[in-house]
């Protein structure tokens, strides 16, 4: 599992994931809990049989700017590419903002849909899906 963070790796890899049709994201924030929650970690994965997490690619963002406006243009923003998420609102609140990222399924919002007698699910956190095989 790559975990990148000199700039030009990150531009590097960025460039790489651009040219894929579908993309699993997801992003973690350092203090989530503050007034001031800033991004810090972007995950990829653009290949949909690792169920190991091998091939996912990790950019270190915190303090990177420009790498994650660089994200945002090369792979939110554009419409031929399709980004998975999980809680896909609150996501794109450091990814892009909301309504400007392009091209969005939520599972979050799929779980949701499925009736409680199909997947009787206690919640829909992303671990309690991905551990019944439901992402």
């Amino acid at each position: 599992m790559p975990y990148l963070t000199e700039s030009d790796a990150i531009r590097n890899a960025i460039d790489h994931f651009s040219h894929f049709p579908i993309l699993w994201l997801d992003k973690e924030v350092a203090d989530y809990d503050s007034k001031t929650p800033r991004l810090s970690l972007i995950q990829i994965l653009a290949d949909s049989t690792d169920l190991t997490g091998e091939r996912v690619t990790i950019l270190d963002v915190l303090e990177r700017l420009d790498r994650t406006d660089y994200f945002i243009t090369k792979i939110l923003l554009v419409d031929q590419i399709e980004k998975v998420l999980h809680n896909a609102t609150y996501d794109c609140k450091f990814l892009g903002g909301k309504g400007q990222v392009k091209k969005i399924t939520c599972t979050l919002e799929l779980a949701k849909k499925v009736p409680y007698y199909i997947a009787p699910l206690l919640n829909y956190q992303l671990k309690t899906l991905a551990e019944l095989g439901y992402t």
